[in-house]
């Protein structure tokens, strides 16, 4: 029995599902001789863009899933830098991805953001057993149920629900109110993350007194949406008094990839300027802590230079438009007292 045979209407079909737009005139044409000359089955013309270059770069590659690998403790290699197709698809972030159970080389930026936190906890030693970690608007993100996993007991914190509920956050399951809803994906044994996670409200702008002694803390593009760039600033230098000398402090937030003299200043997004990331890096290192050296590189394949725009549908969402502006996520990673001699 013949099978399926592929038309130029699966042709079309296979551009819109696949890359998202219509066929161009030289690649329908090409396709179309395929599709006369050797009569393939629909699958095969799939699996044909599936292989394309603009493919990849769009979706990561499909055909073979590479989950990585985990780099040496104690080697360090991230800095403070932008979110980059390069860095999502290396070995390391594979690795974490995996372990996220996310897709390995997945084009989106939040899956760059919890992969940036995690490695840079891991290769400076935070995420070893007993270590204590506390997060901040922690939503329903996985990195909670992955440090527990991991033998760290963890202090996950989140905004009020009444607040939250006001901002939006509820409705978009972007709050939580409960450790429950931050091992959804099972990454940790439910008796192994009732002992070593605990919840509490915490508001960013307002960091409890008692909240103090953490090897390490985190959070995943939060401080820009406590209302104007100050706040965002004052939080990420309030936050160091949580942790005790030698802690590591890892932020993301938004970077501003095209203007270093306006920006959204104010708001429920605001958006860092390369200038503001500076001067918030003066103003730690004033106070004795020491933050990585910078990296404004903003990568140069396809998939970096596309900006996706709302309302963010776009399979490849590295870069999106905030207002006026491309943002991209930017990660920032602080050591407490570092300069004063005090890691241990």
């Amino acid at each position: 029995m013949s099978g399926l045979k592929a038309t130029p209407e699966d042709v079309r079909h296979a551009y819109r599902l696949l890359l998202g737009r219509e066929p161009d005139p030289d690649g329908f044409r090409h396709y179309c001789e395929i599709v006369a000359q050797d009569q393939p089955a629909p699958g095969l013309i799939a699996e044909y863009l599936m292989g394309s270059t603009e493919f990849r770069e769009r979706h990561g590659v499909l055909t073979k899933v590479d989950a990585g690998r985990c780099s040496e403790a104690g080697v360090v290699t991230l800095m403070c830098q932008a979110c980059t197709q390069a860095q999502i698809e290396s070995p390391t972030f594979r690795y974490w991805a995996a372990s996220l159970r996310e897709k390995p080389g997945g084009l989106h930026r939040k899956l760059w953001e919890w992969c940036y936190i995690t490695q840079a906890l891991y290769e400076r030693g935070m995420l070893e057993k007993g270590r204590r970690g506390l997060g901040f608007a922690v939503g329903t993100e996985p990195l909670s149920a992955l440090f527990a996993k991991m033998h760290c007991s963890i202090t996950a914190s989140d905004i009020g629900e009444e607040v939250a509920r006001d901002a939006g956050w509820v409705d978009t399951n972007q709050h939580a109110n409960g450790a429950d809803q931050l091992n959804q994906r099972g990454l940790c044994p439910p008796a192994d993350f009732a002992e070593r996670v605990r919840f509490r409200e915490v508001d960013m702008r307002a960091i409890p007194v008692d909240l103090r002694g953490f090897d390490f803390l985190w959070s995943s593009c939060a401080l820009e949406h406590l209302g104007s760039l100050q706040n965002g600033v004052d939080y990420v230098i309030q936050a160091m008094d949580c942790l005790r000398d030698g802690g590591v402090a890892v932020h993301t937030t938004e970077l501003n990839c095209d203007s270093d003299e306006h920006t959204i200043e104010i708001g429920g997004s605001v958006v860092y300027r390369k200038r503001d990331l500076l001067e918030l890096a003066d103003r730690l290192r004033a106070l004795g802590h020491r933050v990585e050296p910078f990296n404004f590189d903003l990568g140069d394949s396809a998939a970096d230079h596309y900006v996706d725009e709302p309302p963010y549908r776009g399979r490849t969402h590295l870069k999106l438009r905030l207002g006026p502006y491309a943002s991209t996520s930017f990660g920032m990673i602080v050591t407490k007292n570092a300069m004063a001699g005090g890691i241990p």
